[in-house]
């Protein structure tokens, strides 16, 4: 729930301008596939992405995790630095730290649109990053 619990610290910040949704699910795979199709069809397109979409699951309680960010607010985010995540704890200040030192504007918009990472642990979390 690490990855999931800054996702949302992240969301939570922002407000509005963005579209969340958590649903619990035994079996997150069609989900992921759904995403990266939808990846996909982006991928190799020219132009800037307007969208950072992000697709996170905790097998630990089931729960998935959808986030599109108009990039627009990532920008404005970017700019201003409001990576101010309050998790009441010292996770929030490592989380906001590691945003700040690996989440660089200049490194998304030279990306191109697509699949930037996706990562599956040994307990199950994934993760999926896309740009369309």
């Amino acid at each position: 729930m690490k990855r999931i619990g800054l996702l949302a610290a992240v969301v939570a910040f922002m407000g509005w301008g963005c579209f969340v949704e958590v649903t619990r699910v035994r079996n997150p795979e069609p989900m992921f596939r759904a995403a990266r199709a939808q990846a996909a069809r982006h991928a190799g397109r020219p132009g800037p992405a307007h969208q950072l979409n992000v697709l996170a699951y905790d097998p630990s309680d089931h729960q998935l995790v959808r986030v599109s960010l108009p990039m627009w607010l990532v920008r404005k985010a970017d700019h201003h630095g409001d990576w101010d995540i309050d998790l009441d704890d010292e996770r929030g200040e490592r989380a906001q730290r590691a945003l700040k030192r690996h989440l660089r504007m200049r490194d998304l918009e030279r990306a191109g649109l697509g699949i930037l990472v996706e990562v599956e642990e040994d307990d199950g979390e994934r993760v999926l990053v896309w740009l369309q």
